[in-house]
């Protein structure tokens, strides 16, 4: 196996290091012998075992911390071609944890599964178009459908090798738990404050200032007073410089507004700690920009029984139906707060059916002996035809995966904006899914409309 990230023996990083745990151990349960490559971090570069017939070796030279982590020298480079290829010497199978393995002859002989756990980074994108994997593994129709509609389209073999298994959630460990001791170390009064988790890494899409625009309002419309906002910070070896400074800019915002006082910023916490941790709290907010592939935090919550209000961004739109958890469009602070302000004031937690109607989305045993299946039967295919669809006046087209219909226009997931353009509102609600260029001049458009809104990856072309 590899992993682009650092891995620990005790504590994960977030949800792709968390997956690659309960998916190695399950393997190594299940009789298979798993090593996993991954990349080496200042305090971490002995191998360890991390449970069953699995070993890691955190021997790989790529750049820490992220981002970039191909910005390598190119001794180092061949330092890793050289180690992945003495191990997959003799070995059976080969599985990319999160698609960012960006060197396809090492694995042209050997059966290769690819999971892709975002569709964001630049490695991920670059590799759903170069790794040409035999089988391939998304976690959310989402995801599939953004790789499907983008490499997919000059690789029409691509969407027959996908198969969409959706994160597990132990629901035996994230279950509503005892909240004294995690209080205590955090500096919470169970009795008094009002808890809102931000249980996100430091990076600017994942919604500090959604979160910090959230309390105002609660504090000065709904007016309450006794609010705390619980955000991890993130490991020191793996903040970047660009993580620090977004921290310093927080930090001296919430200064200037006089807020400080409402926010707790506590170390980063161990998996063990986590049920508590959401457990504790009165809501937990997603209201980022970030793409989320899948979103693990939200979900999570809920098993907690912690409500969870997203934003409807990426794969928050669809992963659950519309009663089962709140959604907001993007950056509608309005109505987050208002949703949050009902939360409080009814001391909502989600009830012992609620959270049994999410356990089907979600389960662990069907992840894990999903990818046990697949790796055990993924053989080596023929690399992919490449056949690109060719674009003509005759084309259709439809609105792209990563596009939304919101109250203040069109959102695109990844230019993280509306468009609000009336003809494009129109086309797309009056015309259905598919548009062509004769059914856009019968609205009032024209080929070069057409062009526009393609350039601008607002459509997609379909077969």
């Amino acid at each position: 196996m590899f992993s682009i990230n650092p891995l620990y023996k005790s504590y994960v990083t977030g949800g792709a290091s968390k997956h690659i745990k309960n998916i190695s151990a399950f393997l190594g349960q299940s009789g298979h012998e798993v090593t996993i490559l991954c990349t080496r971090s200042e305090t971490n570069a002995d191998p360890f075992v991390w449970s069953e017939n699995v070993l890691v070796k955190p021997i790989l030279p790529y750049k820490q911390p992220f981002p970039s982590p191909y910005s390598i020298t190119a001794g180092d480079l061949a330092f890793i071609c050289e180690t992945v290829n003495i191990h997959l010497d003799g070995s059976d199978k080969f599985y990319i944890h999160d698609g960012e393995f960006l060197l396809p002859f090492l694995h042209e002989k050997i059966p290769t599964i690819i999971s892709y756990r975002d569709n964001v980074y630049p490695e991920s994108i670059l590799g759903s178009f170069i790794s040409n994997g035999d089988q391939i593994i998304a976690v959310s129709r989402y995801s599939s459908d953004v790789i499907n509609f983008t490499a997919g389209r000059f690789f029409p073999e691509l969407e027959d090798r996908i198969t969409i298994i959706p994160n597990g959630i132990d629901f035996d460990r994230y279950k509503p738990t005892r909240t004294q001791e995690i209080a205590k170390k955090l500096a919470v009064d169970i009795s008094t404050d009002v808890v809102i988790l931000h249980p996100h890494r430091p990076e600017i899409g994942k919604g500090l200032i959604q979160t910090i625009r959230v309390l105002e309002l609660l504090l000065r419309k709904y007016k309450l007073s006794n609010v705390k906002v619980l955000v991890p910070e993130w490991i020191s070896e793996m903040a970047s410089t660009e993580d620090r400074s977004f921290y310093k800019q927080i930090e001296s915002h919430l200064d200037q507004k006089g807020l400080r006082d409402h926010f707790i910023f506590h170390s980063w916490l161990s998996q063990e700690l986590m049920p508590a941790y959401y457990s504790l709290g009165n809501l937990s907010l997603c209201l980022g920009s970030f793409v989320e592939a899948f979103g693990n935090v939200a979900y999570e919550s809920l098993a907690c029984g912690t409500s969870s209000i997203v934003a409807r961004v990426g794969v928050h739109r669809t992963m659950l139906p519309d009663n089962l958890i709140h959604k907001v469009d993007y950056d509608d602070i309005d109505t987050a707060a208002e949703i949050a302000y009902q939360i409080i004031k009814t001391h909502q937690k989600m009830s012992k059916d609620e959270i049994d109607n999410i356990k089907p989305y979600f389960s662990l045993e069907k992840q894990c002996k999903g990818y046990l299946h697949i790796i055990e039967n993924c053989k080596k295919e023929k690399k992919m035809d490449y056949l690109p669809i060719k674009l003509d006046i005759n084309t259709t087209y439809k609105l792209a995966p990563w596009c939304s219909i919101g109250n203040k226009g069109i959102y695109h997931d990844f230019r993280n904006k509306y468009y609000d353009d009336p003809l494009l509102l129109k086309t797309f609600q009056t015309q259905g899914q598919y548009i062509n260029n004769n059914d856009l001049s019968i609205l009032g458009g024209g080929e070069k409309v057409l062009s526009n809104w393609y350039q601008e990856t607002i459509i997609v072309p379909v077969w």
